[in-house]
């Protein structure tokens, strides 16, 4: 009776703490795609979205697009005193950079510096400041 009676308690703490355990998300993580810019003629560099919206275990691309040539992407934050909401480090360099499984709620400005060549010859220098939303 005795043993019968810590099972059936054990069961009924295995349900409450079940129940009271928070959710993890359970629909699949998404990937999300900012595309970046060079400037050409008069227009600036930019980034399409301008703002980006995920959920937390989500990850974003910022690749390069168009006839772009550029030497580097960096990705950071605005504000240093914010830490990097993704697992790991910023990407840098090479055409594309990837954030993977954000980690941490909020809005977070940051930037994108690349190295664009332009046309004729030279290369200029580019900062491009959107938001990241994670939710």
């Amino acid at each position: 009776m005795k043993r019968l009676l810590a099972v059936s308690g054990l069961a009924a703490l295995l349900v409450t703490a079940a129940a009271v355990a928070p959710t993890r998300r359970t629909a699949a993580a998404t990937s999300k795609t900012v595309m970046v810019h060079c400037p050409t003629g008069n227009a600036a560099g930019f980034v399409t979205p301008q703002s980006v919206t995920i959920a937390v275990g989500d990850s974003l691309l910022w690749r390069m697009t168009g006839r772009v040539l550029s030497d580097s992407i960096v990705i950071s934050l605005k504000d240093s005193e914010q830490s990097w909401p993704f697992e790991g480090n910023p990407s840098r360099g090479g055409s594309s950079a990837r954030a993977v499984d954000a980690t941490t709620a909020g809005t977070y400005g940051y930037n994108v510096r690349l190295v664009c060549r332009m046309p004729g010859g030279g290369r200029q220098s580019v900062t491009i400041d959107p938001d990241i939303i994670i939710e």
